[in-house]
């Protein structure tokens, strides 16, 4: 049943001319289409369904190239400038486009450096901050990022009970972004992480079952091909082991 949805949804957006769609559901297109290459770069016979690479991969050159159009505003709320920089950043691991890197790591430190100053400062503690500051560790090793992470997870994790489902479902992608580049090996917080874990999937699902009912949301749509495009890479690479 997921599966046909998704290919319902896949359809739909590959037919959006990014020109219509709001800034808000760039980064949920951006990651689905990541979702999608990795599993057609992964399992190849799949381009008879999802397209070639390299048409997957030209549709996100062409959303990364929106996204640093954006982040020439720099009067956007800050966590709003984060997380454009942090999904072109995302688009530059695949891409490989210098100029995404440069701009992004440049919008990175006017947002966490002060001008006139050489300190980290973080403008607000939110998910997108913290995967900023995973990214930034990510593409220059230095250890003072991944001290700043771990202390803004740790906080967030000691208050995710009183979260909201949207809360919990950003911060769970921070979450993971910070176990693959920052954490990895770590042990702690296990029981919180399962239980966050469980709540995800069930409002994923509710999310789901509203967009079966409303389905003309630009937003909406893209938030659900996110969902079902990293679901679907899950399960080819559970029935394929």
């Amino acid at each position: 049943m997921e599966k046909n949805l998704f290919r319902e949804v896949y359809k739909q957006v590959c037919g959006l001319a990014l020109k219509d769609c709001p800034p808000s559901s760039l980064s949920g297109l951006l990651h689905g289409y990541l979702s999608v290459y990795s599993m057609v770069r992964v399992y190849p016979w799949l381009e008879d369904e999802y397209g070639s690479l390299w048409d997957i991969h030209d549709r996100i050159r062409e959303i990364a190239w929106v996204i640093q159009e954006l982040l020439k505003d720099k009067d956007i709320p800050v966590d709003t400038r984060a997380g454009y920089v942090v999904d072109l950043m995302d688009a530059y691991l695949l891409y490989s486009d210098l100029k995404f890197l440069d701009t992004a790591l440049d919008a990175a430190y006017e947002i966490l450096i002060p001008k006139g100053s050489d300190k980290i400062v973080l403008p607000c503690r939110t998910p997108n901050i913290c995967r900023l500051l995973c990214n930034c560790y990510y593409f220059t090793g230095e250890d003072e990022w991944a001290v700043l992470v771990k202390g803004l997870v740790v906080e967030a994790m000691g208050k995710s009970s009183s979260f909201t489902p949207e809360e919990i479902i950003t911060w769970w992608k921070a979450f993971l972004l910070c176990e693959s580049m920052v954490m990895e090996g770590e042990e702690g917080g296990d029981y919180e992480r399962i239980r966050m874990e469980v709540k995800v999937v069930q409002w994923e699902d509710e999310k789901i079952e509203v967009f079966r009912c409303v389905a003309e949301d630009f937003y909406l749509i893209a938030e659900i091909f996110e969902i079902l495009a990293r679901r679907e890479f899950l399960v080819y690479n559970e029935n394929c082991k």
